[in-house]
């Protein structure tokens, strides 16, 4: 008899055809327990293409030019709502860029595994919904991060901390709950919320004085994400892995 094994999980990849597209949906395509169900170029056929295929992942470059803006996040969870929806920025604007191929192996991670085994540091935080749990977030982090070894870390993890929970506290009634993890050199910020609806990017211009914070968490984080929770609210996610030696 013939062992039964997982079926694969369906990956839609929305990014553009590039050289590191490529290597992404080469590396994607390269573990067993994934199956790129289609790749797209455009949110538009994003959200299509979810709402009929309804695949398990959804893997979205933030840098395509419809993305901000246009109320995507809100559109593909209206289609697919449990589908996984993993972001990630460029790292640089060169293909061959040193840590492009690191960048890549670990994106794929953030993938195959949404819960990671074997944590070796995790701590939560439970906060109110005032403004002062931004400030209460920032020194918890600061502090815990100097008792794990990982000062060096503090400056950007402090600030994706403070956008995550700035963003739940303003948007969404009742406290929120902040989860750190430390694993296999990544480290995990995440916030959890009641809040139904999806963080959206926003077009920013050179006088806007809002709408930033999820482009600051592009740009400090390797990938990150928003995950639907069982009680019907969200986990808004970030992770920061290390550059390889010699990388800056």
């Amino acid at each position: 008899m013939t062992a039964l094994t997982e079926p694969a999980k369906g990956i839609l990849l929305v990014q553009s055809s590039d050289a590191r597209g490529i290597r992404l949906r080469d590396g994607l395509a390269a573990r067993p327990e994934l199956e790129i169900v289609a790749e797209v170029a455009t949110t538009l056929e994003a959200v299509e293409v979810a709402g009929r295929l309804r695949p398990s992942v959804v893997v979205m470059d933030v840098g395509l030019a419809d993305v901000a803006g246009h109320g995507v996040l809100r559109a593909v969870r209206g289609v697919a709502p449990d589908a996984r929806v993993v972001l990630h920025a460029r790292a640089a604007d060169v293909d061959d860029v040193p840590g492009t191929e690191h960048w890549i192996t670990r994106l794929v991670d953030v993938v195959v595994e949404p819960v990671r085994g074997a944590v070796v540091l995790e701590a939560r935080l439970v906060l109110s919904e005032e403004t002062l749990s931004v400030t209460v977030a920032r020194s918890f982090v600061t502090e815990l991060l100097e008792q794990w070894n990982l000062s060096e870390l503090v400056e950007s993890a402090s600030l994706l901390t403070s956008e995550l929970v700035a963003n739940a506290v303003r948007h969404v009634t009742g406290p929120c709950a902040m989860e750190l993890t430390h694993h296999d050199d990544v480290l995990r910020i995440a916030v959890a919320d009641a809040g139904r609806g999806m963080p959206d990017l926003q077009v920013l211009g050179p006088t806007s004085e809002s709408g930033r914070g999820l482009h600051i968490v592009s740009a400090f984080s390797t990938a990150w994400g928003v995950d639907h929770l069982d009680d019907g609210g969200k986990l808004v996610w970030a992770e920061m892995a290390p550059l390889p030696t010699g990388v800056r």
